[in-house]
């Protein structure tokens, strides 16, 4: 029986986005993701508004963040009680 898809964005933002170590603009920026790349996503928390959209997704394949408004999601992220994606 085969898996179920794991979720993921693409980034739908011109200039990209970047990576937060915690999901809002005044955390560190981790690293940047530009134009249509692709990114695996573990879960996802309501967090700082940007632009009406207060969704944040952690990624899948490292401790970092990324504001939904600028990510189109692929399949069901789960929704996070809290920041560190535990639960």
């Amino acid at each position: 029986m085969p898996s179920p898809q794991q979720p993921f964005g693409t980034v739908v933002s011109s200039i990209g986005v970047n990576l937060r170590k915690y999901p809002s603009t005044d955390s560190p920026i981790t690293g940047n993701l530009s134009r249509d790349a692709e990114v695996g996503l573990r879960s996802k928390v309501h967090a700082q508004d940007i632009d009406g959209n207060s969704i944040w997704y952690l990624l899948r394949d490292e401790h970092a963040w990324v504001a939904a408004r600028h990510v189109a999601n692929t399949g069901q992220v789960p929704l996070s009680k809290d920041v560190d994606g535990a639960g």
